[in-house]
């Protein structure tokens, strides 16, 4: 952060722990950077991607269940945010019909925010029909199956297995998601070693973080490129404080946590409010539907701002810093990017999103961007009959695959 936003930034918190007044958002944008793109390191991955479960999933959206020849909910090996063997789970979807010759190429799907609660997992969350829908998103992976792409879903680490979900923080997210290829194609020897990266908001992040730890972390394996959806990316702006409304808020609280697993210093009655410390609980608890309903019905997009800010000066300057750590691209990919979002989209910013297609740029990426005139945060995820970026995603799959 520039020094002179760090002067803006402690001056108006001072302001509101002094008059208890709101305190201005924070607007951070990623600012351009150039890098030396050295020869990658070697990693210790140990046995990171190894399967440890691979079991049916029964009761499978029938949208899903349409289009694949087998869903399973995979569980396999990976390393924790402070380099723990974990466990990890996750999805695993095979397109019907005869693989082509080499397998299936597979996209690792990364999923939107869910909740930090082990119920808030896609690979096992039930939707209002009692199915397993991935947390929503079945539409969109139905797409990627139908068109010939074998689908692992991470859940992430710590969602849906032992440990604390570590949200938004970006080396464990992408770590979970490279894992993925190699457990499924341990699961399944149809499948190729040729794969992409695909997530949506949360997992938009995670994807562009995977695509920086492809060379060391995805050794071995023939990745072809990463695709954002309404992605995270600077994460400093999006996990603001002091927002008005139950989402932003919520995102703030849930991005505590996930912090926390980092740095586990981090103490929450630095960072919130007592108004808001009461309702912590729900965010811990609850998957994110849920979430903001509890913030709704018990006033949380009511209450004051700074039941939702930094309680100090020091706090602010050391949350920034640490939610700016996690921001991404910060490094080359090697292969190609699209990022891509609506116009109408309430919770990322088009020019935070065209900022980071330059950033990307600037690292080496061949980097591009596209904008869905109307479409909100989740609409970009539609077929193209209905003005979403569905099918160009597939496009854009088939002209990179070969």
């Amino acid at each position: 952060m520039e020094k002179k936003n760090r002067v803006a930034l402690v001056a108006a918190v001072t302001v509101a722990v002094v008059a208890a007044i709101a305190v201005p958002t924070v607007a951070l944008q990623a600012e351009s950077r150039t890098v030396a793109q050295g020869q990658a390191q070697p990693v210790d991955r140990g046995d990171s991607g190894r399967l440890v479960s691979d079991t049916a999933i029964a009761n499978l959206d029938p949208s899903l269940a349409d289009v694949s020849a087998r869903a399973d909910r995979i569980t396999y090996k990976s390393k924790s945010v402070d380099g723990r063997d974990v466990v990890v789970s996750g999805a695993l979807l095979t397109p019907k019909g005869q693989a082509p010759a080499g397998g299936w190429p597979v996209v690792a799907w990364q999923h939107g925010s869910s909740g930090i609660a082990d119920r808030c997992a896609p690979s096992t969350a039930l939707n209002k029909d009692g199915k397993v829908d991935l947390y929503g998103y079945a539409a969109f992976v139905a797409q990627l199956l139908k068109a010939g792409y074998a689908v692992t879903a991470t859940d992430y680490e710590g969602l849906g297995t032992d440990g604390q979900h570590p949200y938004i923080v970006a080396d464990s997210e992408a770590r979970g998601a490279i894992d993925s290829v190699r457990a499924g194609m341990e699961a399944d020897s149809g499948l190729s070693n040729k794969h992409f990266l695909v997530g949506h908001s949360q997992g938009g992040h995670a994807s562009i973080a995977a695509s920086e730890l492809e060379p060391t972390w995805g050794e071995g394996l023939d990745f072809r490129g990463v695709v954002g959806l309404a992605p995270v990316t600077d994460v400093g702006a999006a996990y603001k404080y002091g927002d008005p409304g139950p989402v932003d808020r919520g995102f703030y609280m849930l991005a505590l946590a996930g912090l926390q697993t980092k740095h586990p210093d981090l103490r929450y009655a630095d960072f919130l409010g007592p108004q808001a410390l009461a309702m912590l609980p729900a965010t811990q608890q609850e998957c994110t539907s849920e979430i903001w309903t509890q913030f709704s019905a018990n006033m949380g997009d009511e209450l004051p701002d700074y039941n939702f800010t930094p309680q100090s000066p020091d706090a602010a300057l050391k949350i920034q810093d640490w939610l700016d750590e996690e921001s991404r691209p910060s490094a080359k990919s090697p292969a190609p990017m699209l990022l891509v979002m609506g116009s109408s989209d309430p919770s990322i910013r088009i020019n935070v999103t065209k900022q980071a297609v330059q950033n990307a740029k600037t690292y080496g990426t061949d980097a591009a961007f596209t904008l869905y005139p109307g479409k909100d945060h989740y609409g970009v995820l539609a077929p193209r009959v209905d003005g979403g970026a569905a099918d160009d995603v597939v496009d854009w799959l088939n002209a990179h695959v070969n």
